[in-house]
C-alpha cells in the first residue's frame, strides 16, 4: 500500500447518514407515495438537460456505444478524463452522473470528459463493457490526447470497470493512463472481502434487507476471480497513480483496501461511518466536500507538472 488516510466523521456527515438510512428503510413508503430525492440522486437521463452555457456538449459513438463529451468553450483541453458510472453494470447513465462528470470538469478549464454510455448487463454482460471502454481509450489516444496526461474516474461498478481497463490495457501492451481516481469500487464480485460479513449490519446500500448485488447480470458463468471482472485479483505493478475513496460502513469497503495494499502508488482515503460513492453528496456533506477538495488538488497537481515540463 501506498499512503492511508483516515477521516473522522464530522457532525454534517452523521445527518447525512441518517437521511440516507431513513431514505433506504422507508424505501417502500417512498415509492407509494412516489416521494423521491431527486435532489440527490436521479435514474432519469433527460432529453434537454444543459451543462452550462461556457460548456460545450456533443456526443460521440464509439464501437456503437454513445459517449457524452463535455468541455470548456474556447479553450483548448491539454488533458482528459475517461468517465465510467456506476450502477451495478445493470443501471445506465444518468443526470447525476452528468453531475459528476461537470464536477470533475470544474477542477480545471484544460479538462475534457468523455462519459461512456457502456452496454448494460445482463442483455449485455461481461466483457461487453470493457470492450468498450478499451474502444474508448483508444479513441482518446487517437484524438491527441497522450497517456500522460489521461486520468480514468469511476464509481461503484464504473470504478472496478476502471481498474479493470487498466489491468487490460497492460495485459494488451498499451502505456497506461497517468492515474485514476475511484469512489467505492466493486473489485471483488466472488463477495470474499472481510467487509462483506463485518459491514452488512452497517451498510445502508447493500446490507441486511437490501436487495443484493447481481453479480451473475455482469459475470454470467465466468469465473468470478477473473481480474477483468474482480479487480481484486489483479497484478499491479507498474500500475497508474491510484486515488481512492471509501467509507468504513460499506459492505465493500474491502474492495477498496485490497486493491490499494496492491498497488504502492495508491493513496486511500477512508472516511469513518460513510456509505456507498459518499462524495456524490456533493455541497452537503463535509466528507464530500473533503473528498472533491482532494480530487481537485490530485488532478491540478498533474496538469500543472505536465504545464511546467
Amino acid at each position: 500500500m501506498g499512503e492511508y488516510v483516515f477521516h473522522e466523521q464530522k457532525i454534517s456527515d452523521k445527518f447525512g447518514v441518517g437521511l440516507v438510512r431513513f431514505a433506504f428503510r422507508f424505501k417502500a413508503a417512498r415509492e407509494r407515495y412516489n416521494f423521491k430525492f431527486k435532489y440527490f440522486f436521479t435514474n432519469t437521463l433527460s432529453k434537454k438537460y444543459s451543462y452550462g452555457k461556457d460548456i460545450s456538449y456533443n456526443i460521440i459513438e464509439v464501437d456503437g456505444a454513445k459517449t457524452e463529451v463535455i468541455s470548456y468553450s474556447n479553450e483548448k483541453p491539454s488533458h482528459a478524463i475517461l468517465h465510467l458510472h456506476g450502477g451495478a453494470y445493470v443501471s445506465g447513465y444518468n443526470d447525476t452522473y452528468r453531475k459528476v462528470a461537470k464536477k470533475y470538469l470544474k477542477a480545471n478549464r484544460r479538462l475534457k470528459i468523455f462519459s461512456l454510455m457502456y452496454s448494460l448487463a445482463p442483455d449485455n454482460p461481461f466483457p461487453k463493457a470493457l470492450e468498450e471502454s478499451i474502444s474508448l481509450y483508444k479513441k482518446i489516444l487517437d484524438g491527441g490526447f497522450l497517456p500522460e496526461n489521461i486520468i480514468f474516474v469511476g464509481d461503484s461498478a464504473g470504478g472496478g470497470l476502471s481498474l479493470a481497463l487498466g489491468l487490460a490495457l497492460k495485459d494488451k501492451g498499451f502505456s497506461l493512463p497517468k492515474a485514476m481516481i475511484t469512489m467505492s469500487p466493486w473489485t471483488d464480485l466472488a463477495d470474499e472481502g472481510e467487509s462483506h460479513i463485518k459491514n452488512k449490519e452497517k451498510d445502508p446500500f447493500f446490507g441486511k434487507g437490501t436487495v443484493p448485488l447481481d453479480k451473475k447480470a455482469y459475470a454470467g458463468e465466468h469465473d468470478l476471480h477473473n481480474p477483468y471482472i474482480s479487480p481484486k485479483y489483479g497484478e499491479y505493478n507498474s500500475f497508474s497513480d491510484l486515488l481512492m475513496f471509501v467509507g468504513s460502513h460499506e459492505v465493500i469497503e474491502s474492495d477498496t483496501l485490497a486493491v490499494g495494499k496492491k498497488v504502492k502508488n495508491s493513496i486511500i482515503h477512508e472516511f469513518e461511518g460513510m456509505f456507498h460513492v459518499f462524495p456524490f453528496g456533493f455541497n452537503k456533506m463535509a466528507s464530500s466536500r473533503e473528498a472533491w477538495r482532494i480530487i481537485y488538488k490530485f488532478i491540478n497537481d498533474i496538469i500543472e507538472v505536465d504545464e511546467n515540463e
